[in-house]
């Protein structure tokens, strides 16, 4: 009987840690040399369709800036669950964009040809203006749990820069001018 039990314990602790996401912690730096774009974009729209036995909501992006690359105007981004045909997935530290909102995206285009937010939310940054008025990215801490390069659990941090600061930072990892 123990040992029933503690096979029924372990299935629920393998079971529930397959809904969890685990983030390893990317710099800007790291997402600048990984990416293989960064746009400044608006959200025009979203729809959720099925990708294979996973559902996933597809961002249409109104490219206002190419910081990194050359996306074309029009950018559809697939992002990890939402809600099609009636199911739904929720995928722990999936970013939700919203309508409207301009952000600044570091894309990853997979040899499958599918665009995505590069680490989940850490890649995903909102645009907003400073007191000055000058147009600054910003992004709250990651909830789920994050890992530094070593596989120990850190805790992440706000981000927060401006726009001419990462242009800069583009220029200096990629060794442009």
């Amino acid at each position: 009987m123990r040992s029933l039990s503690a096979i029924v314990v372990s299935a629920f602790l393998l079971g529930a840690g397959a809904w969890a996401t685990t983030l390893q912690k990317l710099s800007t730096d790291d997402m600048i040399q990984q990416s293989t774009g960064i746009v400044r974009a608006k959200v025009t729209g979203s729809y959720s369709a099925f990708r294979g036995r996973d559902v996933y909501t597809y961002y249409q992006l109104q490219v206002t800036e190419n910081l990194k690359s050359s996306f074309p105007q029009t950018v559809n981004v697939a992002v990890p669950g939402g809600l099609a045909r009636g199911v739904r997935q929720m995928v722990p530290g999936a970013p939700m964009l919203a309508s409207g909102q301009e952000y600044v995206v570091f894309l990853w285009t997979s040899k499958s040809g599918l665009t995505e937010v590069i680490g989940l939310s850490q890649g995903l940054f909102a645009v907003t203006l400073d007191s000055s008025g000058n147009s600054v990215m910003v992004r709250p801490a990651a909830v789920s749990m994050m890992l530094n390069q070593a596989g120990q659990e850190i805790a992440d941090q706000p981000v927060s820069m401006s726009l001419s600061d990462l242009r800069s930072e583009i220029r200096k990892v990629l060794g442009t001018k």
